[in-house]
């Protein structure tokens, strides 16, 4: 009997004492993070029809993805549609595709980043890289921009197009603070990228600091492992962005970027071709103020996209034509300032 009441008693205090201040502790930050505008995470409603192929991209296996050639309309939450035209190389045009002349033997520059400079959610004639050929009409643009590239990414696009023989004049790396995770491809890429996986399990290049200024890559599988109970709970959730967070300085992203982009800038010496950095967003001032101390041109072509005209909400948050023409100019004042002199 005295044994029976004192397990009982052992329980009841384990509960008192142990569980239950837990529990409460629990569901006071629940409620808490709840009321200050955090929710479970819910994987993003992705409405995006293609006409006529269905898809926009090929599994590559230097790159994990390209896009197909063609011409596509693509048509956003099935009310806002822009037009698309990829040649046969898989990139998208700068001029009318009548003009283009495999003969032509004028000088090229070479633009590489991610959907920014792709121009995602423009039509053709509205991309920054289109309205530099208009502006620079004594030099061919390439433009090598793909949607979810980082600057992994566009090392290997730029060391893959050398070995074909193509050489230009300048590459302009489009950076953007956020390649960062990009091209380490940790926990929080791959969450983002959860619900745009429309190609099965893929490959993708992801980076690790190799020594101090020395990266290696591998292809891993784009895949997200995600935590029990975040769908349902905004403390998990939270929880785990805190975790992305810190892995992302665990693992020296922005020191990866820029050991990237470095290598990059040797890889252009020793071809004869004039590098430029260009931060295309706000999260690029610090690499943009590290790769000018070691003589590496930057320029900053950034526009403030929390204003309105500047991006394409509500049917999508990329860059508006407005911006890209801001690009354009940025990018055309500063070419021709210094290295087109």
């Amino acid at each position: 009997m005295i044994k029976k009441d004192f397990l009982k008693t052992s329980a009841f205090r384990l509960i008192t004492y142990l569980i239950f201040p837990i529990l409460l502790s629990v569901t006071t930050a629940e409620v808490a993070l709840r009321v200050a505008g955090y929710k479970p995470w819910q994987i993003e409603n992705v409405d995006v029809a293609v006409e006529p192929k269905g898809n926009f991209f090929t599994k590559d296996s230097e790159l994990g993805y390209k896009h197909l050639p063609g011409k596509f309309k693509v048509t956003l939450n099935g009310n806002y549609s822009f037009n698309a035209t990829h040649l046969n190389n898989s990139l998208r045009i700068t001029h009318p595709l009548n003009t283009y002349n495999q003969s032509s033997t004028k000088p090229e520059i070479w633009i590489l980043g991610c959907s920014f400079t792709y121009g995602w959610s423009l039509n053709d004639n509205e991309t920054y890289a289109w309205l530099l050929q208009a502006k620079l009409p004594q030099y061919e643009i390439v433009n090598f921009g793909v949607n979810g590239y980082g600057t992994l990414h566009s090392f290997i696009q730029f060391k893959e197009a050398l070995k074909q023989g193509n050489k230009p004049k300048i590459a302009v790396i489009a950076y953007a603070g956020f390649h960062d995770r990009r091209n380490t491809l940790l926990r929080a890429r791959r969450k983002q990228m959860a619900a745009w996986n429309k190609l099965g399990i893929l490959l993708q290049p992801d980076a690790r600091l190799d020594g101090k200024d020395n990266f290696t890559y591998t292809m891993t599988k784009l895949e997200y492992d995600e935590w029990p109970l975040m769908r349902v709970s905004a403390l998990v959730n939270f929880l785990e962005v805190n975790y992305n967070q810190f892995e992302e300085g665990l693992y020296k992203s922005h020191d990866v970027s820029k050991a990237i982009i470095e290598e990059f800038n040797r890889l252009a010496e020793a071809n004869g071709v004039k590098l430029v950095v260009a931060g295309i967003n706000a999260g690029s001032a610090k690499m943009l103020e590290e790769l000018s101390q070691e003589g590496i041109a930057t320029v900053d072509i950034s526009v403030n996209l929390k204003i309105p005209a500047n991006n394409n909400l509500p049917h999508d948050l990329h860059p508006s034509a407005v911006a890209n023409r801001q690009y354009a100019d940025k990018l055309e004042n500063f070419l021709q300032g210094t290295v087109l002199k």
